[in-house]
């Protein structure tokens, strides 16, 4: 009897020793697992200016459109001057949109985004006129977008297009968070990754159908985990590898250029997001317009912009 107790004693105090020296490795994982949790519910249910980033919010905004140029009433036009009615129709340049809330211009106090800037800052440094037309919608993903791409209007603006911007894929990877919220895994990154891929190749050649010749720009990811989340790493290497895929895929055509931004949301001290704390504020998008610019002058993309 007296051994028997003797063996409990010794195992309950091994028992124990192995329950202490497993405890830190225990919590740390928690934690992790916190941290991917909360970051992905913010990725979910991030809520931008009166809007909330949720496939069902963004599939009512499919026939959405916006324009930088402001509307006129028909009194308005019967009183502006036959020189500007002119201008107007016949701008330097048309610049069409196309994609998501990053294109859309979600975050910026003017409701310009980097697409509305770009076109200002051109009109003022180029002295040319250009006439922005945008599409993009907020949450939209890829499957949406192809989609678009057949509507009317869409196609009319995108023939008469000089130059094509867009941003597309965030809310794809986003599509993963929010499958697999309680379980994440990089191999769903990367099959979903597979799919995007096969998805923007469909887009890309639905585009260069309709016109084959404006130049394409292709803005790039950041991360949107940056500022509340620094300690995820996983997130940024995902994104990484999202705009190595992205870029391989669209430059295959020659007159696609892809424009990185997310070292510019990474190398600069400041901050550059929006309260929401993943869309852009107004210098963010600024930075994101002038990058946008410099890319346009250095290759010359755009022979219409009398770039200095």
């Amino acid at each position: 009897m007296k051994k028997q107790r003797a063996w409990l004693f010794l195992f309950l105090i091994l028992a124990g020793s192995i329950l202490l020296s497993i405890k830190p490795v225990m919590e740390y994982r928690s934690q992790r697992l916190n941290e991917i949790k909360q970051a992905a519910s913010m990725m979910v249910m991030n809520k931008a200016p009166n809007e909330t980033v949720i496939s069902s919010i963004a599939d009512k905004k499919d026939s959405e459109s916006t324009t930088v140029t402001p509307e006129v009433t028909s009194k308005e036009i019967e009183e502006v001057s036959t020189s500007k009615e002119d201008d107007e129709k016949d701008p330097d340049v048309t610049m069409v949109g196309l994609g998501d809330s990053l294109t859309k211009g979600s975050g910026d106090s003017t409701g310009q985004g980097y697409i509305g800037r770009l076109a200002a800052n051109i009109e003022n440094e180029a002295d040319t006129s250009v006439l922005v037309e945008n599409y993009a919608v907020h949450g939209r993903r890829t499957p949406k977008l192809y989609k678009m791409l057949n509507e009317e209007n869409v196609k009319e603006a995108l023939g008469d297009a000089d130059v094509i911007v867009m941003s597309i894929g965030g809310n794809d990877l986003m599509k993963v968070v929010k499958e697999h919220f309680l379980d994440l895994q990089m191999d769903d990154f990367q099959k979903e990754q597979t799919n995007y891929v096969e998805r923007l190749n469909q887009i890309m050649n639905r585009i260069r159908s309709i016109n084959s010749e404006a130049p394409i720009l292709f803005i790039g990811l950041y991360n949107p985990l940056l500022v509340n989340f620094q300690s995820v790493t996983e997130i940024d290497q995902i994104v990484q590898r999202w705009n190595g895929a992205t870029q391989e895929t669209v430059e295959k055509d020659e007159n696609t250029t892809f424009v990185p931004i997310y070292e510019l949301f990474h190398s600069v001290d400041e901050n550059l997001f929006f309260e929401d704390g993943f869309h852009p504020n107004d210098q963010g998008y600024e930075l994101m317009a002038r990058q946008i610019q410099y890319r346009l002058q250095q290759d010359e993309l755009v022979e219409d912009i009398p770039f200095e």
